[in-house]
């Protein structure tokens, strides 16, 4: 029961940084944990973290790390 305006400053005000960014910084970080500590593949972690559709995942993780998640397994 907040509005997305007052998430938004409370979350300015603690961290220093907009609701959406500090969302997508900690969902980037639980995708790497899971590619990193698991054997779920790509489409298993996409529907375990909130996403309706494997493409769409694969999509906004490149886009914050510039990597597939297939690529990023493959380094560790």
């Amino acid at each position: 029961n907040i509005s997305s305006k007052k998430l938004n400053m409370v979350t300015q005000e603690i961290v220093n940084m907009p609701a959406k960014t500090y969302i997508n910084e900690k969902l980037i970080l639980e995708i790497k944990r899971f590619l990193m500590n698991t054997a779920l593949t790509v489409k298993e972690i996409a529907y375990k973290t909130g996403f309706e559709e494997p493409t769409n995942f694969v999509k906004f993780f490149k886009k914050y790390t510039g990597k597939t998640p297939l690529d990023f397994r493959k380094e560790f």
